[in-house]
């Protein structure tokens, strides 16, 4: 099962539903004196690849365990084609992973299943994270020849869309209906890509899944003022000879050196995100985004109804230190400041929820996600088809657990219907037939909409956006149509004076 490619053959495996393609470079590894550089183009091999095995993921802390994994030799790809070569090329779907930017691997998720039951041909990638794919300095823009800095894993993300471009056809994938789709920093990064010049022509359709276009980005001379932090913690000093100094530290070193929050959004942690350099991205997304001033193509927006209460279990209940009512004041002041935070309390009262953790994390998921996700959808709507969505299922298939906190529809749940298949690393947790006929629904919605730039089909009704607060999908059990999402607590968000400042990826 070979497919030639731009830099040699490679060799699949064939499983009983696809044709798998795993561990392709599509660029050369980023060490010595490439980190902190552009991706290069991968190094052409004479002899058959067996592209059998995904790659290790790049450097990264894990979160709660506080443990070290990666390898910088990570800039790899996945290809998952249909059991049959395509008579015809077939849509491509390219999977963007989330994890704040500091987490995450092409194999966290798996779009196996599009192309096993949709016909789609799908990509899944490596891109790098923290300080090794966000670092900004001026001596890194001096040696870009466009001058860029602090985007290196927005411009993996884009190298690997022109390795699409240029081999996808091989696969039986069509490279002019490529659909990026991503979930928290992978949603962002479909945003941030959306806004690129340099991806300009990469892809035709997005799907961001509570990654809001409106969040704001790292202001250029934030990120270089953190980049110098660290440089001075890895012990090098300014001049011709600090990109050499860093280059010289062990990734381990580097990735310890300003580790950041491990529960993404309490801002205990470097901050580790993209940078509006005026290159890679506007100096002033919002105001791009605003003016419509980004590439035009249909989108999926939507966000999940309980988004916060998952990051409050991670700071809190998973440390050992449940939120209790007693500190649901103080913590909400603390959070939000007490002018907002008393503006908090009286439209989230503890009385409205099961647990203090999940009245303090829906506030949260509400100010920095979901409402941010409302305002993408109206924003984009102005000036290109827009598909709206809440998620709204429970109970769900989970990863972690959460004692002490009701999560309900979490930040993330929705992935096992997106990839129709439940997370059996919990403990062997099984889709019920009504969980199984709400994945087999949202994932054939995806398909169609990379299809055909439409998710509506196939006994579901969806409505384009009109304009904010038009109709929008409710992805529960059933799934139902609905008008102006999340109306009234964006209002008080809108007019509450919190500003979202660093945001959840």
């Amino acid at each position: 099962m070979l497919v030639k490619t731009a830099d040699g053959l490679v060799s699949g495996v064939s499983t009983a539903t696809t044709r798998q393609f795993l561990g392709i470079p599509f660029a050369q590894p980023p060490v010595g004196v490439l980190r902190w550089q552009a991706p290069q183009p991968p190094t052409p091999w004479s002899s058959t690849l067996d592209a059998d095995k995904a790659s290790a993921e790049c450097p990264q802390i894990t979160p709660v365990v506080d443990v070290l994994t990666g390898n910088e030799d990570c800039l790899y790809l996945n290809v998952f084609a249909p059991k049959a070569v395509p008579a015809t090329p077939r849509p491509v779907m390219v999977w963007i992973y989330g994890g704040g930017f500091t987490v995450g691997s092409s194999t966290d998720d798996s779009p196996a299943n599009f192309a096993a039951n949709d016909n789609t041909v799908t990509v899944s990638f490596n891109y790098r994270l923290g300080p090794l794919g966000f670092l900004a300095l001026p001596a890194l823009a001096q040696q870009d020849p466009h001058h860029s800095t602090g985007d290196l894993g927005l411009l993996d993300q884009q190298a690997a869309l022109r390795w699409v471009q240029a081999n996808i056809a091989g696969f039986g994938g069509d490279p002019h209906n490529v659909t990026i789709f991503g979930e928290s920093a992978g949603g962002i990064s479909v945003c941030a890509q959306l806004l690129s010049p340099r991806s300009a022509g990469l892809f035709q359709k997005g799907i961001t899944e509570s990654g809001p276009c409106t969040l704001p980005t790292m202001a250029l001379n934030a990120a270089e003022t953190q980049g110098a932090a660290l440089a001075s913690k890895l012990g090098c000093t300014s001049g011709p000879d600090l990109l050499d100094c860093m280059r010289s530290k062990p990734a381990r070193q580097v990735a310890l050196a300003m580790p950041p929050d491990p529960s993404f959004l309490f801002g205990s942690g470097a901050t580790w995100d993209p940078v509006s350099d005026g290159v890679t991205l506007p100096i002033d997304p919002g105001a791009a985004l605003s003016s419509g001033h980004f590439h035009h193509v249909p989108m999926i927006v939507g966000a999940n109804r309980d988004e916060g209460r998952l990051f409050v279990d991670l700071h809190y209940n998973l440390m050992g230190n449940n939120l209790t009512d007693a500190q649901w004041v103080p913590a909400v002041d603390t959070y939000f400041g007490s002018t907002v935070g008393a503006k908090v309390q009286q439209e989230y009262p503890l009385s409205a929820y099961p647990d203090a953790g999940a009245a303090f994390g829906q506030a949260i998921g509400d100010a920095v996600l979901a409402c941010p996700a409302v305002a993408s959808a109206g924003v984009l709507s102005k000036y290109v088809p827009v598909y709206e969505y809440e998620y709204d299922q429970t109970p769900n298939p989970f990863v972690l657990p959460a004692p002490g906190i009701d999560l309900g529809a979490f930040h993330s749940s929705e992935l096992p219907y997106v990839f129709d298949g439940p997370v059996e690393s919990s403990g062997g947790i099984a889709f019920t037939p009504a969980q199984q006929k709400l994945a087999t629904t949202i994932s054939g919605a995806w398909a169609r909409f990379a299809a055909t730039g439409n998710p509506a089909g196939g006994g579901l009704v969806w409505p384009e956006l009109s304009k904010l607060g038009g109709q929008y999908v409710s992805l529960n059990t059933p799934i139902s149509v609905k008008t102006n999402m999340l109306a009234s607590r964006c209002r008080f968000w809108a007019t509450s004076g919190f500003s979202v400042a660093k945001t959840t990826r």
